[in-house]
This record gives structure tokens, sequence and C-alpha cells, in this order.
């Protein structure tokens, strides 16, 4: 067996010692998960069952109750695994309180994973919730759709294997969907943009925009096409919005996402922890950034105003980021 770096030695032993005690050292967790970047943590996880016989994310989320301890588990996590585990939680929370959960719906939780990722990360993601839990991942989706056709074929065509090339013929595709903008056809908008790659999209609506630029994708549907549709009013506007924000500016929309869990009465702590999780690294550099240029304030600055206590902390940790 490889001898273990001494500072990954140092910081498993800490991390058993602050989980030994009846009460969890929670100061402890925080300060030395929390300050380690995600590529540490899953050296530091696989060591840690290598000396403890135990995964480390299920100690801390077994010993730890509530939305810090999920972040905390979330955080030793390898990413894919993490995205495995909320999809098969969808609509599920750990939250004490339940009459204060803000929106956070399966449907919710299913999109923000689903949608946006390429064709290689959809077979991984696939493949690994079927080793995990032993049953497709269509098939779990599919369970939250019932009797919604519209919704159901959205995520069929989102999961099936595609070729992630340029498009053969850009003008004819914006041609194409801008027949659908004009006609108002939401469930025809979410089939085209679904049967696409997130790549091929962002492509498409960027070059639609650059075309139309007093109707914007965005803006038509806004301001022009739901109103006029309101049978579509819900989750499929929602879904079609969701998909082209995330294919125009994935670092924007995940941005938006932040601070829609963190506006109004309360905050969505389910999905902050797991927007945290998923976008840790590089991608979150950009996030802050948009999120500096849309709100006029730190991203960390607006998680301490609306969050507290060390759960707060560990979030301005993992984003790397202080007021």
């Amino acid at each position: 067996m490889a001898p273990i770096a001494p500072e990954v030695a140092f910081d498993c032993q800490n991390i058993h010692s602050a989980l030994c005690p009846a009460v969890p050292d929670l100061d402890a967790l925080v300060n030395t998960i929390g300050r380690r970047e995600y590529q540490q943590l899953l050296v530091i996880s696989r060591q840690y069952r290598t000396l403890y016989g135990v995964d480390l994310a299920t100690e801390l989320e077994n010993r730890i109750i509530g939305s810090v301890g999920s972040l905390l588990a979330g955080a030793c996590m390898h990413k894919v695994l993490a995205e495995v585990m909320y999809l098969y939680r969808a609509g599920k929370s750990n939250r004490k309180y339940e009459t204060l959960r803000k929106k956070d719906t399966a449907l919710d939780v299913l999109c923000e994973i689903l949608v946006g990722k390429t064709p290689e990360e959809l077979h991984e993601l696939k493949e690994a919730f079927t080793t995990v839990y032993k049953v497709e991942l269509q098939e779990h989706t599919l369970s939250f759709c019932k009797d919604d056709q519209i919704t159901s074929s959205f995520f069929i065509n989102i999961l099936k294997d595609k070729e992630d090339k340029p498009l053969d013929n850009l003008e004819a595709s914006i041609a194409d969907f801008h027949k659908l903008m004009e006609a108002g056809d939401i469930p025809g908008m979410l089939t085209f943009a679904s049967n696409m790659t997130i790549a091929q999209f962002g492509t498409l609506v960027r070059g639609y925009n650059a075309q139309f630029k007093q109707a914007h994708v965005m803006t038509t549907l806004d301001k022009v096409i739901v109103p006029k549709h309101k049978e579509h009013k819900g989750t499929h506007a929602e879904l079609l919005r969701f998909v082209v924000m995330q294919s125009a500016d994935a670092g924007r929309h995940v941005a938006l996402l932040m601070e829609e869990s963190m506006a109004g009465l309360g905050t969505n702590e389910d999905q902050l922890s797991r927007l945290v999780v998923r976008n840790r690294g590089k991608f979150m550099e950009k996030v802050k950034a948009a999120y500096h240029v849309d709100y006029s304030r730190t991203l960390a600055d607006r998680v301490r105003g609306d969050t507290s206590g060390l759960y707060s902390h560990l979030i301005c940790h993992l984003i790397n980021q202080t007021i």
C-alpha cells in the first residue's frame, strides 16, 4: 500500500477525533473539511475509509443532523455520486422544519441536475445511478412525471444518447425555432431543445438572440408567449426557461438559482447546499463573478446575510470567498 501523505493523515486524524465524541466537534469539522479543495477531499475520503473502515460521507450524514451534516457529507463525495444521491432523494429533505421549506420539488432537482450536462456526463451519471440504486435513471425520473406526457417526453429526450457535434445548419435551426416561438408552441420548443445537446442548443440560443435583437428568447417567453398560453404556465414554461438560461450562460444561471434559494423569507438550504456541492471548483469562480455583476454584491456577502452559524461559515469556505 502506498504511504499516506502526512497532511492527509493529519486531516483524517482530526476528522476522526472530531467525530468520536458523543456530540461531534462541528467547529473542527467545518474548519477542516470546509478549507479543503474538492480533489483534496476525495483523497481524504479514500484514506479515511482505509484507516477507519467506514465511508466518511456516510459517517458525517449519520452523525450530524440537518443542513450542516448534509453539506459536509456532500462535500466529501465524488460529484457524480453526490448527484446520484440528490436525484434519488429528489423532493425529499433532511431539514427539520418541513413547514418552513421553500420550493424544492422533485422536478426542480431533476431539472437542475440533468439539464446542462454533456452527453458524456449524462452517460456517466446514468451508469452510476443504476450501479448504486439498481434502477434505471430514466425509470426513476419518469416516476415523477405521471400523467404529464410533455414533461415525460422532455426528460426522455434529455436522457437519450446523443452525439455532441456542431449543428449541421445553424441558420435553418434558428428559422425552425423562430417558427415555434412565433406560434407560442411551448411543447414544440421543449421537444426541439431536448433533442439537442446543451452545447448545440446554447449555440442556437446565442445565434437567435444575435439575429433577433429586439426579441431575445427569454424576453419573448416571459412577456409574450407565457402570458398568452396560460395552459402551459407553470411546469412546462419553467422547464423551457430553465433549459434556455442554462444553455445560454450556465454561470449566470447558477448565480440566479443561488439567489432564488435565498430570496424572500427563509432559505432553501437543500437547494443552496446542492448548488455549492455540484459547482465547486473552477466553475464556481464564474458563478461568483456573474453574481457580483448581476446583484452588485459578493455571493459570500449574500450568504452571510441570509444564513447563520456554522452552516454560513461552511458555505463561504466551500465557495472559497469571504465577505
